[in-house]
């Protein structure tokens, strides 16, 4: 269906062709028919994990950098999980969860009640906790007590954001991984989930972002805040295929 419909397919041409200026228009249309492929595969693994939720944790035969996770966890200072709408987030905040991770996700919640009521209980079931994103204190909170929280650093942030280089062009980011780095001194780390193939995942955390709370404010949140979108580029380039490119990251 969704490649039928394909849904913001132009938006989605735009963003490629600025993210890879040398490729052709053949490739960015075979490149957006494997993102609707991969996403459609993405829905069947949330059913699937929506009923069986326990079947999850064994879909990830491969995990890199788990260590990243422990240190910040037994050191104490919580973390800054930084991840974007590449691979299967849900998939991975679950994971995380069902892990044993003290993972709270920040969240809009979407318009659409029924399918907001379906999201909700999917983390319920993966006791995945939310904050929601409105809520600029609770994050600061949990990173204080030594918890995780995910923020999703790849959305257009509009005039509140700030400007930083993403994939070549400038864009608007959101400052809230930095800023709540700074302020409790966790790392932000790096994560994804890559799919591999039918119900096969590989889990990576990347070295963490460590802050420095000493100095100009605005111009650690901006170095944070370029470091953070490098570590997604990184992501994005390893597997274009996987990220959702209808979001409006450039002016």
């Amino acid at each position: 269906m969704l490649k039928t419909t394909k849904p913001r397919g132009k938006v989605a041409m735009d963003n490629l062709s600025i993210a890879f200026p040398q490729s052709t228009e053949e490739w960015r249309k075979d490149m957006l028919s494997k993102v609707y492929s991969h996403f459609a595969s993405t829905l069947v693994e949330y059913i699937v994990a929506l009923n069986e939720p326990d079947r999850l944790t064994g879909w990830f035969k491969t995990v890199e950098g788990k260590k990243y996770l422990d240190e910040a966890l037994t050191s104490g200072r919580g973390a800054v999980l930084l991840f974007g709408h590449l691979g299967n987030w849900e998939l991975l905040g679950g994971w995380l969860a069902l892990s044993g991770y003290p993972v709270y996700a920040m969240v809009r919640k979407h318009d659409d009640q029924e399918l907001e009521d379906l999201i909700d209980g999917y983390r319920q079931r993966m006791n995945l906790k939310i904050i929601d994103k409105d809520n600029i204190r609770e994050p600061i909170r949990q990173l204080k007590k030594g918890n995780f929280v995910a923020i999703a650093g790849d959305q257009h942030w509009g005039r509140a954001g700030l400007e930083v280089p993403f994939l070549g062009k400038t864009c608007s980011t959101p400052s809230g991984p930095a800023v709540y780095a700074i302020l409790t001194g966790a790392p932000i780390i790096p994560i994804a989930a890559f799919r591999r193939g039918k119900f096969d995942y590989v889990f990576e955390a990347y070295p963490p972002i460590e802050p420095q709370r000493k100095g100009d404010s605005k111009q650690e949140t901006y170095r944070l805040t370029t470091l953070a979108n490098q570590a997604i580029e990184k992501m994005i380039r390893k597997a274009p295929e996987q990220w959702l490119w209808m979001h409006r990251r450039w002016r």
